[in-house]
């Protein structure tokens, strides 16, 4: 079992929402934290001071779908901690356009965001990294189909196969590489997508899934907290939709 007590992890996109809860969770259990948020100052110090009540944290303020940028969350989380142990990414935007609607502008921040932050991030940090962790924060939207998401579909998809591709290379390191792929989360995202498909949380919870609840945040966490712990999973991507997958193969 890995030991958490005493790490230290970065949390890309954790100003609000899975990231933020994925954040409180670790430093529950012992780890020291690097928040990350784009430009959201006060939501990224709001949950910095949040966590200061577990354990260590410090606020990066970094776009990581750029190079430069996960060079300074790469420097921030160095010059705070000295190593870094675990790494979250989880940073992503998902937005609803329909396939042939979807522009080079909307192509582009999607792809960055989701895909690019994802590879810089990881090549950065395992630099540092022997015996350490990373998870990738994936969606249903990358094994079923959702009308509008389709090129946010497209970029979970390239994740699942990244995070098997980087077990396998980085494996000689020593170092695990796993994804959650959460169905519709009680998120501003979730909420979001909720409304633009005109329908409520009850009635959707209802109708697709087995379950017949939305996912919480700290649930997601609880499962990254899992994989994180397990010393016996690597290049997997666990499916967290309350059976919704289930019943579309019906």
């Amino acid at each position: 079992m890995y030991e958490l007590k005493n790490k230290t992890a970065v949390i890309t996109g954790s100003g609000r929402g899975i990231g933020k809860d994925i954040a409180i969770a670790l430093a529950k259990n012992g780890v020291k934290t690097v928040v990350n948020v784009k430009k959201s100052i006060d939501e990224g110090n709001n949950t910095v001071n949040e966590i200061k009540k577990y354990n260590d944290s410090i606020l990066s303020i970094s776009d990581v779908s750029g190079i430069e940028g996960a060079k300074k969350l790469f420097n921030d989380a160095k010059n705070a901690f000295g190593n870094v142990d675990i790494l979250i990414n989880n940073a992503g935007i998902g937005l609803f356009s329909l396939f042939n609607d979807s522009e080079e502008k909307l192509i582009d921040k999607i792809i960055k965001t989701n895909i690019d932050s994802t590879v810089y991030c990881s090549q950065l940090f395992s630099t540092m990294f022997n015996g350490s962790v990373i998870i990738n924060i994936s969606s249903l939207a990358s094994i079923v189909p959702f009308k509008g998401l389709s090129i946010y579909g497209m970029t979970k998809a390239a994740i699942n196969g990244l995070t098997r591709s980087m077990a396998l290379e980085l494996s000689g390191k020593n170092i695990r590489v796993n994804g959650v792929a959460p169905g519709i989360v009680k998120t501003k995202m979730g909420n979001s997508l909720l409304k633009i498909m005109n329908i409520n949380e009850n009635d959707y919870s209802e109708r697709y899934t087995l379950t017949k609840k939305i996912i919480e945040p700290e649930e997601v966490a609880d499962a990254v907290l899992f994989l994180t712990r397990n010393e016996s999973i690597t290049g997997q991507t666990i499916i967290m939709d309350s059976g919704q997958l289930s019943m579309f193969l019906q």
